[in-house]
C-alpha cells in the first residue's frame, strides 16, 4: 500500500509542470506558482490530518487515496490554467492527508519494540514509490496515449484503493 501511495504521492510533484507544458504554459513563473499552490494544498491537508486522525484508518486512509485520485483525474482532464490549479489543489490535499493517514496506518498496531524497524521498511516503500513513479507513469504514457492518459489511470488506481480499503476495513 505504500509502494502506491508513494507513487500516487510524487505523481504530482514530478509530473505537475509536464501537465503544464502540455497546455501550453511555458512560463516558469507560472509553473512555479502552480506548483507552489499544489504544496501549500498538501501542507493543509497535512494540518487537516491532526483534526480527522481520530476518524481511524479506516476513514482515513480511504479519503486521502480518493482525495489523491479525483485530483489527478482532474489534473488529467485539465485543459486551462484554473483546471490544473483545481486538480493540483485536489491531489496535493489529498497527499497532505495521505503520508499522516498511511503511516498511522502501518504503526498502529504495532507496539514500541516494533515501530522503529516497522517505520524503516515503511520509508523504504515509500521512496521506492517515489522512484518508480516517473518510471511507471512514463511506461503508461508510451503505452495509452500520453500523460493525461496515464494520469487518469493513476488516478483511477488511487480510487481503487479507496474504494478497497474502505470495504476491508469498515469504519466502526
Amino acid at each position: 500500500m505504500t509502494l502506491i501511495g508513494g507513487l500516487v504521492f510524487y505523481a504530482l510533484i514530478v509530473e505537475l509542470s509536464y501537465v503544464l507544458d502540455g497546455i501550453g504554459v511555458t512560463s516558469t513563473a507560472t509553473i512555479g506558482a502552480v506548483s507552489a499552490v499544489g504544496s501549500i494544498a498538501t501542507a493543509v491537508g497535512a494540518f487537516v490530518f491532526g483534526r480527522v486522525a481520530r476518524l481511524g484508518p479506516a476513514v482515513t486512509v480511504p479519503a486521502a487515496f480518493a482525495f489523491s485520485g479525483v485530483g489527478l483525474v482532474g489534473l488529467a482532464m485539465g485543459t486551462s490554467v484554473p483546471l490544473v490549479v483545481a486538480g493540483a489543489v485536489v491531489t496535493g490535499f489529498g497527499n497532505g492527508l495521505l503520508l499522516p493517514a498511511m503511516l498511522t496506518w502501518a504503526l498502529g498496531s504495532l507496539g514500541v519494540e516494533q515501530r522503529g524497524r516497522a517505520t524503516g521498511m515503511w520509508t523504504s516503500a515509500l521512496f521506492v514509490g517515489q522512484f518508480v513513479c516517473p518510471l511507471v507513469v512514463l511506461a503508461l504514457a508510451g503505452a495509452i496515449g500520453g500523460l493525461p492518459a496515464a494520469l487518469v489511470v493513476l488516478g483511477v488506481v488511487a480510487l481503487a484503493v479507496a474504494a478497497g480499503v474502505r470495504l476491508a476495513r469498515p469504519a466502526p
